[in-house]
């Protein structure tokens, strides 16, 4: 706590300072958000300080400063972003406090890759995706993260918040770069090394552009030198996973293009088990990703025209350590079709119309008595409206149908009101749903549950869950230090659960709850350019979520979540950071306390780090992440995740 009140302080001093280096402040600012176009709140480009949504953006220099192998490690510094590391799985990107631990792939999270939805969590029953890991970091040109329920243009899974992740251009001119990493924990194993490459240029100058990125990658699994044997303690997974994404661009003419892309990504993984000497216990999970896109993009006098088809072949070879599960092999195939219309030719107003056509077929051999499927297609509407020079309305709905569930409108609006050059006062309502996967619903599924004791089977009388949400913002913007306060609140009905109370009979299936789950909280947000060379980055989130039945918190939600990065410019080639990241206390089920609910110790994470520019084509980067060597598993609580130990890393950079 003394470290949390000395940050405070520190940035409390630093962000005082600031307000007198922005009188004289005549160099390019950081802080500067007026040119940050983001297109994920309207699906048309939209300044950042008019979006009509909470929009943050995580950029190029922020994605490659540590050596990340997939999205959801740089989103760790995003507010009202909780990166919830559950240790026999991927990273989950919680937002605002949405998450239900007590149902599987408890993600109410969309994620889109270029506008298109990215999904292959059916292949799993237990634990998260491959999702997050399967774009290449090498072609991520910036990264757009929506905080609210964006359903009525985005349709089911969107109920806490939207992750785009916009890929880089083809560009006319022949660009390569390419990356060699290597990290080290202090102790343990855990050691990554990673290599990538990307490649844009003209295969026919003026007319055929392309994209190609290539990344190979090998972790060792993680335990701390001093695990015990009979600790509760599950290590990280040891990862091997190599991958090619290529896209190819044609420029019909100056009004439209045509986009062909193809991608494959092979991801093995071994998930240990408690016990780091004894690996006839770990679980392995291999997985090949195919992905195959076609698109054309049309300009014209009255607007813009988009049609997107995506295809996705996900295959997923599991062998399970408990010998009540056999070994299964899992196939999900996707079919998305997305169309718009941008209208833009009407004075103070842009009307976007467009259709959305999913199908979704599974197959695992294990767990399934035939191949279950499900078709989704919706239609939306919306009207952005400039009522006045300063205020704004943006009016949107999405009509949807589910193959299994029926139909569901989902409407939202929100006003952005700009009260002087920099104040921007901002505020909406809007509706989410969440269909239920196919293992819930369907009952054709079944799988071992209970220890053995029992199956876990599907439930065709499920209801979507809903949300409702309301947010508030305040934002002022000068030319070198901006500050935002959000106040939000979200209520969800019908989440989603086990019913274990059929468990004497050998069955358990899925429930909705009868109560609301609500989530209510603030986000505070501010970057400053301290001086020409100083830039302050930070936020802090405080999320209350609760069940509404007997107002019991939610489990593993951290109360607070505060992030501080300080850059230092010291040179044109020399440049360093500090990175500071507060998990405040969260409340959870503890094996040490006898499956028990206790609060969780807050902690702080410390990361430091550096790049110098060798010359016009080599940068060094090296640092040091967790530099106080903070272990969950040294703590007497047993966290339901870990963190892995002070770890070092260098990189070495090449660009053309």
């Amino acid at each position: 706590m003394k470290l949390l009140n000395l940050s405070c302080a520190v940035a409390l001093a630093l962000a005082a300072n600031s307000a007198i280096a922005a009188d004289d402040a005549d160099t390019t600012s950081k802080s500067d958000t007026s040119d940050v176009v983001v297109v994920t709140a309207t699906t048309n480009e939209t300044s950042l300080k008019d979006a009509p949504a909470s929009v943050s953006v995580v950029t190029n220099e922020e994605i490659n400063r540590i050596p990340a192998t997939d999205v959801a490690t740089v989103l760790q510094g995003v507010a009202g972003v909780y990166v919830s590391k559950d240790m026999s799985s991927e990273p989950r990107i919680v937002i605002r406090g949405l998450k239900n631990d007590a149902s599987s792939h408890d993600n109410y999270t969309l994620l889109l890759v270029n506008g298109k939805r990215i999904n292959s969590s059916e292949t799993l029953i237990r634990g998260a995706g491959f999702d997050f890991s399967s774009i290449p970091m090498s072609a991520i040109d910036h990264i757009e993260v929506i905080r609210g329920p964006m359903s009525a243009l985005y349709g089911s899974d969107a109920i806490g918040g939207v992750v785009n992740v916009i890929l880089k251009k083809p560009t006319e001119d022949t660009q390569v770069n390419a990356s060699v990493s290597y990290s080290q924990p202090e102790e343990g194993d855990g050691t990554l090394k990673k290599a990538n490459a990307f490649l844009s240029g003209a295969a026919v100058p003026g007319k055929l552009l392309y994209t190609t990125s290539i990344e190979a990658s090998q972790q060792d699994k993680w335990f701390p030198d001093n695990i015990q044997n009979d600790n509760n303690f599950t290590g990280n997974a040891q990862q091997k996973r190599q991958g090619i994404n290529t896209q190819l661009t044609w420029l019909a003419n100056e009004d439209n293009t045509v986009n062909f892309g193809l991608g494959y990504l092979k991801d093995d993984r071994t998930f240990p088990d408690s016990d780091k000497y004894d690996t006839s216990d770990d679980d392995i999970y291999n997985s090949k990703k195919f992905n195959a896109s076609l698109g054309h993009e049309g300009t014209w006098d009255w607007g813009t025209d988009t049609v997107d088809y995506l295809y996705e072949n996900s295959k997923v070879y599991v062998d399970n350590s408990n010998s009540l599960l056999t070994i299964a092999n899992a196939e999900q195939q996707n079919h998305n079709l997305d169309a718009r219309v941008a209208v833009t030719a009407i004075d103070q107003q842009t009307i976007t119309t467009g259709m959305n056509l999913e199908y979704t077929s599974i197959s695992i051999d294990r767990d399934y008595d035939g191949t279950p499927s499900v078709t989704k297609t919706g239609y939306y509407l919306q009207d952005q409206i400039g009522i006045t020079d300063d205020l704004t309305a943006t009016l949107s709905g999405r009509l949807n149908h589910h193959s299994q569930f029926g139909s569901k409108f989902t409407p939202r609006a929100y006003l952005v009101y700009s009260a002087t050059d920099n104040l921007t006062l901002k505020g909406g309502y809007a509706e989410g749903f969440k269909a239920p996967t196919i293992y819930q619903s369907s009952e054709q599924f079944g799988i071992v549950s209970c220890g053995g004791t029992c199956t876990l089977t599907g439930n065709p009388d499920l209801k979507p869950e809903e949300s409702k949400s309301y947010e508030f913002s305040a934002a002022y913007n000068a030319q070198s230090w901006n500050v935002q306060a959000t106040v939000f609140f979200n209520q969800v009905e019908n989440m989603i659960d086990r019913d274990t109370s059929t468990r004497s009979s050998g069955y358990i299936t899925y429930k909705n709850i009868t109560d609301d789950v609500e989530t209510r909280g603030v986000e505070l947000e501010g970057s400053f350019d301290i001086t020409d060379s100083l830039y302050l980055k930070s936020n802090a989130t405080y999320t209350r979520a609760i069940n509404t039945e007997d107002n019991s918190e939610l489990e593993n939600n951290p109360r607070w979540l505060i992030n501080t990065t300080l850059n230092w410019v010291a040179t044109d080639d020399l440049s360093l950071y500090t990175g500071v990241n507060y998990t405040g206390k969260q409340y959870g089920m503890s094996y040490a306390e006898n499956y028990n609910n206790i609060w969780y110790d807050p902690y702080t994470i410390v990361d430091v780090g550096g790049s110098y520019r060798i010359n016009n084509q080599f940068t060094v980067k090296a640092g040091v992440n967790n530099v106080l060597d903070k272990n969950l598993e040294d703590d007497d609580q047993d966290y339901s995740e870990n963190i892995v130990g002070r770890t070092y890393f260098l990189t070495l950079d090449y660009a053309m």
